[in-house]
């Protein structure tokens, strides 16, 4: 039986490492338990495999923990800045780049094609003051195949910051209809 991805959020966390030097650890999909510590020294040393980042770049590490059904879950990687902001959405073009480790066959992401900050045009209140807010990124790429035996390895320009929110997929199947 063929199952539809209708995505329902599982939750979001901002559990993320900037270069490799400290892993958080995610609540776990199926239990809600934290992943141990030796886990996270394992995903630590799992990161040698990939480039140093760049200069002007940081590298940003998700670590997954192990779900029962990961055919059923997505990553959607959420890429951003904090800045001040009115009452308008703000939002900024981008893409992810999938790239992938030569010999091994790893992937890594690029974040790629950052544009200027653009809003909608509404007219805000003359007593509304500019308020701080996390700024994000859209574009293509940003949804992921969850798979927690590797970790996603994300490459940002410094100043900005990689979230991240699981998706699960439904098990309410709907079908569609020939016309």
């Amino acid at each position: 039986m063929r199952r539809s991805f209708r995505l329902s959020l599982v939750f979001t966390a901002a559990v993320v490492s900037l270069g490799g030097a400290h892993l958080a650890s995610a609540q776990s999909v199926a239990s809600g338990a934290a992943a141990s510590a030796p886990a996270a020294a394992a995903a630590a040393a799992d990161l040698k495999m990939f480039p140093a980042p760049q200069p002007g770049m940081q590298r940003a590490v998700i670590s997954l923990p192990p779900a029962e059904l990961e055919d059923d879950l997505r990553v959607q990687v959420i890429v951003g800045k904090t800045m001040p902001t009115d009452c308008n959405v703000h939002f900024f073009p981008a893409r992810l780049q999938h790239d992938t480790l030569p010999g091994s066959g790893y992937p890594y992401y690029r974040v790629t094609d950052i544009g200027p900050v653009a809003a909608t045009k509404m007219a805000c209140a003359p007593s509304a003051t500019p308020q701080s807010a996390f700024v994000i990124g859209r574009g293509d790429g940003f949804l992921l195949r969850y798979n927690s035996r590797l970790p996603v390895v994300v490459y940002v320009p410094d100043g900005y910051e990689v979230r991240y929110r699981l998706w699960q997929g439904s098990n309410e199947v709907g079908r569609a209809v020939v016309r």
